[in-house]
């Protein structure tokens, strides 16, 4: 098993045998008055999943490279989504079961008993609540609207319509065009002013572009569609066979996006002229902490802008505007993407909190520190997990007015 160390491995599928276990002897318990024809169904039917689910892990660990280097990603979202719904649950089913052990002698066998069944039906909404999200949640398109209020918005402008796409992510989506084809209607019934693309237009590969090119050049904008890059588009977490293979991916990928009518701001700024006035739209390339790589110049964008312009960012990383953009500028408005809010979210009472919060503070939704706003795109498509659950696939919509009129 190239290059995974044997005792990850051993200690690995050591836990996922223990996982197995321990749920299996869960519902021997839970069922054990049942009929010994329903018994043999039950636990056929457990270990048919179980050797499913390891053998597929297995076969995963045992080829990392032909699933890493893969540009037919199917494969790779089987072992993801077969793994999550089935061990997640698994994992609070088996530690109920022990603490469950505890319960019986303190309490008894009935206490025990409706541990198990509570922790059975909250395990089984769990996972079809994964596959519910892989199935339906990554394509449940949202609309999120928002109006940004500035002081040196120039008052020409009051109501611009600005729609931001992120994190497209055209690998997620194999050869299903729905997701890209709705957006277009979306985008047709918006009819913005200016579109906006904030980066990761593909997972590794520029061939996830090919069966897509029509729907991104029909995403319409009346006065032009603007884009960088994010980290997935360098392919930087690809083995090329040499530095030119590499750069022909990433030149492959820009013109994926000049052809469909966007032009690229890579670590530099255009003069967006509406009516008889105008402002600075800047794109910088990726910036990240580390392992991101990093090859925004924020400096070099924003030579030679005039200072009174009112200043619109595009940055791939949210991170970039806390740790440089605010502390080192006055740009207004950043637009961001990259966290995908962790594709899975919860929100009650109109709070709204992801698990990414640990990891990036400002992940998703508008932030402000002072005068300066940045407005985090939740991406439209998946990463890793081929799914998302309480965290619908994004499109923005910002309306910027001038201030006085808030």
């Amino acid at each position: 098993m190239r290059g995974i160390p044997s005792s990850f491995l051993i200690l690995f599928f050591s836990l996922v045998f223990l996982l197995e276990l321990i749920s299996y002897f869960g519902i021997r318990i839970l069922f054990k008055h049942r009929t010994r024809k329903f018994r043999s169904y039950l636990t056929s039917f457990y270990v048919a999943i179980s050797i499913l689910n390891s053998g597929l892990l297995f076969f995963a660990f045992a080829n990392p490279e032909d699933i890493r280097q893969a540009k037919n990603y199917t494969l790779f979202y089987i072992v993801i989504s077969v793994s999550f719904i089935n061990l997640l649950p698994k994992l609070l089913f088996s530690l109920t079961t022990l603490i469950s052990f505890v319960l019986r002698w303190l309490a008894g066998k009935r206490a025990q008993l409706l541990l198990l069944m509570g922790s059975l039906l909250i395990s089984s909404g769990i996972s079809l609540m994964i596959a519910y999200g892989i199935f339906f949640g990554r394509s449940n398109l949202k609309v999120e609207k928002s109006d940004l209020y500035f002081d040196n918005w120039p008052e020409q402008l009051d109501g611009l319509a600005v729609v931001q796409l992120s994190d497209i992510h055209l690998g997620s989506f194999g050869n299903n065009t729905k997701v890209m084809a709705e957006t277009v209607q979306i985008l047709t019934k918006i009819n913005p002013d200016l579109l906006l693309f904030t980066g990761d237009l593909v997972n590794n590969f520029s061939d996830e572009i090919k069966g897509f090119e029509p729907f991104l050049k029909q995403l319409p904008a009346r006065y032009g569609k603007y884009a960088i890059q994010g980290n997935h588009d360098y392919g930087d977490y690809s083995a090329w066979p040499d530095s030119m293979a590499k750069q022909k991916n990433l030149e492959l990928i820009k013109s994926g996006l000049t052809e469909a009518g966007f032009k690229l701001l890579l670590n530099q700024w255009e003069k967006i002229a509406v009516k008889d006035t105008s402002f600075s739209l800047i794109g910088v390339e990726n910036w990240g902490h580390p392992p991101f790589p990093q090859y925004a110049n924020l400096d070099a964008a924003m030579k030679n802008i005039p200072d009174n312009s009112f200043k619109i960012l595009m940055s791939h990383d949210p991170a970039h505007w806390e740790s440089i953009v605010v502390p080192q500028t006055e740009i207004p408005l950043t637009l961001s993407g990259h966290t995908h809010g962790a594709q899975f979210g919860i929100k009650i009472a109109g709070i709204e909190f992801s698990p990414i919060y640990f990891i990036q503070k400002n992940w998703g939704g508008l932030y402000q520190s002072d005068n300066q706003k940045l407005y985090v795109n939740r991406g439209l498509g998946t990463i890793g997990f081929p799914g998302r659950i309480g965290m619908r696939p994004e499109i923005t919509l910002l309306t910027l007015y001038r201030a006085k009129n808030h």
